[in-house]
C-alpha cells in the first residue's frame, strides 16, 4: 500500500472526521496537486462555494475515479460523497469506486434483479444513507434487507413507492440491523393500519428523528396505535399526509376505508408536538 492509498483508508476509516482529510490536503500541496488540496479546504472549510464549483467543473470526472461511470455523483468535504448508480455497477465495480471515494449516501437504481447479491455485498457497511426508491421490492424485498447485516450502520433508509404493506413494516420493525435508524421513509407503498401498529410497539426504532408514512392506506386505527406507543422519545418529524390518496386501491385492498379523522389527528399532535405532525 502507498501513502496514498494509506490516507484515503485513514479518510475511509473516519468518514466524520475533517482531520485525515485536511492532513491529506498539506500532502497533496507538498506533491504539486495544488488544486485538489483547495477543494478538500473549501469543502471542509465550507469556503467559497462558486470556486468549489468551478474545481469539480474542471476536474471532477478525474477526481471521482470509476465513480464517473455512475449515474451522478456530488462532492462534499473534498471528496465523492453521494452517488447514484445502478444496483449492478455497484456489484461489478462497487470495489473500485469506494477504494477512492468515501461514500456516505448511496441511491441505488433497478435494485429489485440483484437484490440477493446486493444484501451480501459489504460495501453496505460504508454508507449511512441508502435510498431504494421505486425499485419494485415488495414485502418480500423489505424481509431480505432486514436481514441484511450489512445495513448496521445505516442511518437513513429510504424505501418509498416499493408496494411494501403491512409484513414488510412488520419485517423491517424486527429487523436486529437497522437500530441505529434515524430517518426511515416509506412514503407511497401499502401500510395499513396493522404495518402502522407494528411501527408503534417497536423499540429498536428508539434514534428515530424522521418517520414518513405518506401515501399509504393508514385509517383511525393505525394513527390511534400511534398514539398510544410508547416509542419514538426522537422524534421531530411524522408524516401522515394523503392517506388512501387511491380510494379505489384502498377499497380493493382493506375494505371501507376510514381516513384519520380531525380527533386523531389532535390527538396526535398532543402526543408528538403541532410541529412534527403532518397531514
Amino acid at each position: 500500500m502507498d501513502q496514498d492509498d494509506a490516507f484515503l483508508r485513514t479518510i475511509q476509516d473516519r468518514p466524520d472526521d475533517d482531520g485525515p482529510r485536511l492532513v491529506y490536503a498539506d500532502w497533496l500541496d507538498e506533491r504539486g496537486h495544488c488544486e485538489r488540496a483547495e477543494l478538500i479546504r473549501e469543502q471542509c472549510h465550507h469556503g467559497d462555494s462558486f470556486r468549489a464549483a468551478e474545481l469539480i467543473r474542471r476536474h471532477g470526472a478525474a477526481w471521482s475515479g470509476a465513480a464517473r461511470h455512475a449515474y451522478c455523483f456530488a462532492f462534499r468535504r473534498g471528496f465523492v460523497d453521494e452517488l447514484t448508480i445502478s444496483a449492478g455497477l455497484l456489484l461489478s465495480h462497487g470495489d473500485e469506486i469506494f477504494a477512492r471515494n468515501p461514500i456516505r449516501l448511496l441511491r441505488l437504481i433497478g435494485a429489485r434483479p440483484s437484490l440477493d447479491r446486493l444484501v451480501r455485498c459489504p460495501l453496505l457497511e460504508k454508507v449511512a444513507a441508502l435510498h431504494l426508491t421505486g425499485c419494485n421490492l415488495s414485502d418480500e424485498g423489505a424481509a431480505q434487507l432486514a436481514a441484511c447485516p450489512h445495513l448496521a450502520n445505516l442511518r437513513t433508509l429510504r424505501l418509498g413507492a416499493n408496494a411494501i404493506g403491512d409484513i414488510g413494516a412488520e419485517v423491517l420493525v424486527d429487523s436486529p440491523h437497522l437500530e441505529r435508524l434515524e430517518s426511515l421513509v416509506l412514503h407511497g407503498n401499502l401500510i395499513g393500519d396493522a404495518g402502522a401498529l407494528a411501527l408503534a410497539t417497536t423499540h429498536p426504532f428508539a434514534k428515530l428523528r424522521i418517520l414518513d408514512l405518506s401515501d399509504n392506506l393508514i385509517g383511525d386505527a393505525g394513527a390511534e396505535a400511534l398514539v398510544r406507543c410508547p416509542s419514538f422519545p426522537q422524534l421531530e418529524r411524522l408524516d401522515l399526509a394523503n392517506q388512501f390518496k387511491g380510494w379505489s386501491a384502498g377499497l380493493a385492498l382493506r375494505g371501507r376505508p376510514y381516513p384519520i379523522q380531525p380527533m386523531q389527528q389532535q390527538a396526535l399532535r398532543r402526543r408528538f408536538g403541532n410541529a412534527v405532525c403532518a397531514f
